[in-house]
């Protein structure tokens, strides 16, 4: 059985996540209260600051640069799971 990774939102209980899926997918397809727009990384919304797991996601892309993105923020709806791990996320409430 393949292991299981998983995204965690503030303190709410932990999703799945797989690889390739962008966070922002595997928190609304778990009913999570992510914070989001335009699902395409022109507006800046789903920004998160990355607690665990950074080092799972793959490499920042340029909408997160153009946005500002610090060294442990990323837009979740760019961040991707490269390998296998739990990531950990926080975002201020909607």
């Amino acid at each position: 059985m393949p292991p299981v990774s998983t995204i965690t939102l503030n303190d709410l209980p932990p999703a799945p996540l797989q690889r390739g899926q962008d966070l922002l997918g595997a928190m609304l397809d778990a009913g999570l209260p992510a914070m989001y727009l335009c699902m395409a990384g022109s507006c800046g919304r789903c920004r998160c600051r990355v607690s665990a797991g950074l080092e799972a996601l793959a490499p920042r892309t340029s909408a997160e640069d153009f946005h500002g993105c610090e060294d442990d923020q990323r837009l979740a709806c760019q961040a991707r799971l490269d390998v296998d791990g739990d990531v950990h996320v926080h975002q201020p409430p909607r």
